[in-house]
């Protein structure tokens, strides 16, 4: 006669079911070359990793990219992104540069510099060599001091934003310039955030176009110069309208110099952002669910950066540092797809350098790769 297990050994078995997300997923943690600062990372198809990073003072410098295939122990050799020497401003962690790679594997990637300021923007060919950079300001964008950020659809559309204007942080407005043909020629830009939320001068934005075309802009508003809260956009017709929501409030009567991420995942987009010295991340269609790492923080937490995998495990990285010129620790966290963190919150062996940030990709097998 079979033996049949009674309720509770059949609902134990179930949440034993349940809970087991499978293996942890691999985090490797790698140091931008050559010194460099303000690190951006993206993952073709192939697996190969693409970092672009800043060299120079903190008004003047260069972007360089370096590729890393996978199973590759090194860096390859450094390429000059923009094609004017000295042309990117590298104050940090609010600048640098910022990259996308598109449906057809090409780099898009901006900046902006000072004396007169204006963004710029360009892009690779098909053998990994950058073209001349573009000028996408019509006019001095005096009082700015964070790059600008870019993203490209599965169609080719390329959409860079920034937030400027020399006016007080209440009248400031985010702009998109778009390109419709792959970032050959782009339109002039214009303004789409509401006049009366602002955007805080000192503080990064960051795009990104899901697979279903969706475009959304994460910025932080300065409504009244006093709300501080992290702010999305989103267009669903490619950039022609937009609305804006409010992720998380903050009053603050000052910039906190505070970045932000997005990151288009098999599950959805997330959301990674800083409030009052605790870093938090969320899926965008549930922003009033955000999560935080468990432990407290010895200093204030600061520049998170978020990515999830085809298993559903998400990946927060962040540094723990007192102020806006220290890089602070890097911390990281995995968490599963029910947003429950999985095994010990990992720390760094050396510190974030000055005024820059953690950066996380995600390769076809699902690990994860922090470069700081």
């Amino acid at each position: 006669m079979a033996v049949i297990p009674n309720r509770s050994v059949l609902m134990l078995a179930l949440a034993l079911l349940v809970g087991c997300a499978g293996p942890m997923p691999e985090v490797d943690v790698l140091r931008t070359p050559d010194g460099g600062s303000i690190p951006q990372v993206v993952v073709d198809d192939a697996g190969t990793l693409h970092l672009i990073y800043y060299i120079g003072s903190m008004s003047s410098g260069d972007l360089w990219h370096v590729t890393r295939p996978t199973g590759a122990t090194d860096w390859s050799t450094p390429q000059r992104v923009n094609s004017d020497p000295h042309s990117v401003s590298g104050l940090g962690p609010i600048d640098g540069g910022q990259l996308a790679i598109g449906p057809d594997g090409l780099l898009h990637v901006t900046w902006f510099h000072k004396d007169p300021t204006r963004f710029h923007y360009t892009r690779s060919d098909h053998t990994g060599t950058f073209g001349p950079q573009q000028t996408l300001s019509v006019k001095d964008e005096g009082g700015v001091e964070s790059a600008p950020t870019v993203t490209v659809d599965d169609e080719g559309n390329v959409y860079v934003f920034w937030h400027a204007d020399p006016v007080e942080d209440a009248q400031r407005r985010v702009y998109m310039a778009v390109s419709r043909e792959n970032g050959a020629l782009f339109d002039l830009p214009r303004a789409v955030s509401p006049a009366a939320e602002g955007a805080c001068g000192c503080c990064g934005l960051r795009a990104v176009t899901d697979h279903g075309g969706v475009v959304q802009v994460s910025y932080r508003g300065a409504g009244e110069n006093v709300r501080r809260g992290m702010r999305l956009l989103t267009s669903v017709d490619q950039g022609r309208s937009f609305t804006d929501q409010l992720v998380h409030p903050w009053e603050l009567n000052a910039c906190p110099i505070a970045t932000t991420t997005l990151s288009a995942g098999p599950d959805g987009t997330l959301v990674a952002w800083e409030t009052d010295g605790q870093v938090y991340f969320a899926d965008v269609d549930r922003l009033d669910d955000p999560v935080s790492p468990p432990d407290e923080a010895d200093f204030r937490r600061k520049n998170a950066t978020v990515a999830s995998n085809d298993r559903g495990d998400i990946l927060l990285a962040w540094g723990d540092g007192p102020g806006w010129q220290s890089g602070g620790t890097l911390h990281w966290q995995v968490f599963d797809s029910a947003r429950r963190p999985r095994g010990d919150e990992g720390i760094g062996s050396s510190p974030i350098p000055a005024r820059s940030v953690p950066t996380i990709a995600v390769r076809p097998d699902g690990s994860f790769v922090v470069v700081f």
